[in-house]
């Protein structure tokens, strides 16, 4: 699986770096969304689609592609975090980020 952000559309909202922010990040000058992962994991796959879902102006795209793809998309990106691996972990256990405190 691959995914993308169509630049042009993003509404600079930052929802997809708050429900992954180890797969996305915000451009410091204007706020546009980017991908930082080329090829995403097998056990992230839930979280990133739901990072796509959380998309107000639906800018992200998730890609489903046999693995000759994932191969050389990977060949030219950075690998998934382990940062990214762990937050997603913790999303699963505690969708909405809220740890119970008040």
């Amino acid at each position: 699986m691959r995914v993308v952000v169509n630049q042009d559309l993003c509404a600079t909202t930052g929802q997809c770096v708050l429900t992954l922010p180890g797969a996305f990040l915000q451009r410091e000058a204007d706020g546009v969304a980017e991908v930082c992962v080329a090829t995403v994991p097998q056990a992230l796959h839930a979280a990133v689609r739901l990072a796509a879902s959380q998309c107000p102006v639906a800018a992200i795209r998730v890609i489903d592609s046999n693995a000759g793809d994932d191969e050389r998309a990977g060949a030219d990106h950075a690998p998934f975090s382990a940062k990214a691996k762990r937050h997603a972990a913790k999303e699963q256990r505690n969708p909405g980020g809220h740890n119970g405190t008040v």
